[in-house]
């Protein structure tokens, strides 16, 4: 047996052990939360001790699963932590959105914030003034007003990357990769990054690769019982203690590192304006204010660098599974651009097909699948059930734009479901997937920068590529995997063009 899985059985012991003591003491307690005559939404039953088995993996999956049994509002109590799965838009909605001053904090992150160091993370922090500091000094940059000055360098990067997939097409990942990343290097940073092992583009990666490993809610058990971060790094089961020290030096690296080059050029006067040159040169200079320009600056590439890239990735695959779809966009953007020039942004109105194809990219491979835990910080009723104070809400975005009552065929990526808005309104189905950003007060403020870099990074690889997939070595077509990971992802890119140099 593995380290791993003699520390995961050690950890599972101690958990059960620990726990059934804690929850034998706090039952009481936490029963007494509950005013008499309330209940509680449905959901699994709990052992005596206050135990159930709860998923670390594809969790929106079984989610999902659990509302055939107890619906779009699903309770389970851990250890004395209450857990709130919200699997319908609606109830979602009407918490997270119309009832936003009760449910816009963020629970505790133990992993992440507290073990991790992604505190500075302003979508992990509580509500309060210091989320506000950040969010407010991110969102004057960020401002959809602001968007369309970012066109320019998203267009520039965007050609670079179709040179690039013209040259090597084998490294399609890459590509992709490095175009959303030099956008947001030098938005934040004014840094215009090497075509090749770019030192701050691989700091920043190494820590985002590291909080995919960890972020998503319930893939540690220390995010269901908090009380275990404070166990010892060399008691039996706590690796994750161990692998969050290393994880937590990366985190440090992403922010501390590009802010220090930028400060440096600043003084050498070789910077080029940016997020954080604008902010420092009107600074009182105090450590606080600097350490809220470093942390913005910073959660522009988190926020950019990585959901961007995984829609983007989404697009490739979709493109594979659905041959005349590409096409009819294809066909589109012929009929628009006559086949001599590439899109630009001025194109957008006349080509709603690659509007479709966004959204449909959002929709149908959501970057956060179960979004963001939200927090609730009052108790709270809704449809005749009590939610206690204190509850961490898990809103499974994954089956919301899943639900074939909303999204008929919801497992088939068809753009043309968001085609026609005025019969899907009437008809209640195939709303635009808001979702995949967020919901109420902690919705994405990027968003409009994010859609900007997918739109015009699908329609260019439309324009300029085909897209197909993988034959095996009997010219087969290889079947790609829907639930892809990036080292997973293949597909053949070929120039629809003969001279290819013509276009960028």
């Amino acid at each position: 047996m593995s380290s791993d899985a003699l520390d995961a059985s050690f950890l599972k012991f101690w958990i059960l052990s620990l726990g059934s003591i804690v929850a034998l003491l706090l039952f009481r307690f936490f029963r007494s939360n509950i005013p008499s005559g309330r209940r509680v939404p449905p959901g699994p039953r709990t052992s005596c001790f206050g135990w159930v088995q709860l998923p670390t993996s594809y969790q929106w999956r079984t989610y999902a699963k659990w509302r055939e049994s107890y619906g779009d509002l699903i309770y389970v109590g851990l250890l004395g932590n209450p857990i709130l799965i919200l699997n319908s838009a609606k109830v979602a909605n009407d918490l997270l959105d119309k009832r936003g001053s009760k449910y816009s904090s963020r629970p505790g992150r133990p992993m992440v914030n507290d073990l991790m160091g992604w505190d500075w993370l302003f979508s992990s922090m509580p509500y309060g003034a210091r989320w506000r500091s950040h969010r407010a000094l991110f969102s004057q940059h960020y401002h959809p007003n602001r968007a369309s000055a970012f066109q320019p360098l998203q267009l520039k990067e965007t050609y670079a990357m179709l040179r690039n997939l013209a040259h090597d097409p084998e490294r399609f990942v890459y590509h992709v990769r490095r175009s959303a990343a030099a956008v947001v290097m030098m938005i934040s940073y004014g840094h215009q990054i090497a075509q090749e092992g770019d030192m701050y583009v691989n700091l920043a990666d190494d820590a985002l690769h590291a909080l995919g490993k960890a972020g998503i809610f319930g893939t540690y058990f220390v995010d269901y019982m908090p009380f275990l971060k404070h166990v010892p790094e060399w008691f039996p089961g706590a690796s994750f203690k161990r692998q969050a020290k290393e994880w937590r030096k990366l985190t440090r690296a992403m922010v501390d590192v590009p802010f220090t080059m930028i400060k440096q050029n600043i003084t050498a006067g070789t910077a080029f304006p940016c997020v954080a040159t604008f902010e420092l040169e009107k600074s009182d200079g105090s450590p606080e204010s600097e350490e809220l320009i470093k942390d913005v600056a910073a959660i522009g590439y988190a926020a950019g660098a990585d959901t961007t890239v995984s829609a983007i990735w989404s697009f490739f695959l979709a493109m594979t599974v659905g041959p005349d779809l590409q096409r009819k966009a294809q066909d589109e953007l012929d009929r628009v651009l006559g086949g001599s020039r590439l899109p630009v942004f001025e194109d957008k109105p006349a080509l709603p097909f690659i509007d479709c194809v966004v959204w449909e990219c959002l929709r149908w491979n959501p970057v956060t699948p179960l979004g963001l835990a939200h927090y609730v910080t009052e108790d709270d009723e809704y449809d005749g059930y009590f939610i206690r104070k204190g509850t961490t809400v898990l809103p499974n975005v994954w089956c919301m734009l899943h639900d074939e009552k909303h999204y008929p065929d919801p497992f088939e990526f068809n753009p043309e479901r968001f085609a026609n808005s005025d019969e899907n309104k009437k008809a209640g189905v195939n709303d635009l997937p808001w979702e995949a950003f967020g919901f109420g007060r902690r919705m994405c403020p990027g968003r409009w920068l994010a859609l900007d870099q997918l739109w015009i990074s699908i329609a260019c690889v439309l324009a300029v590529f085909h897209i197909s997939k993988v034959l095996d070595k009997d010219g087969h077509p290889i079947e790609p995997d829907r639930e892809y990971t990036s080292s997973q992802l293949r597909c053949v890119c070929c120039h629809k063009y003969k001279r290819k140099s013509d276009f960028y």
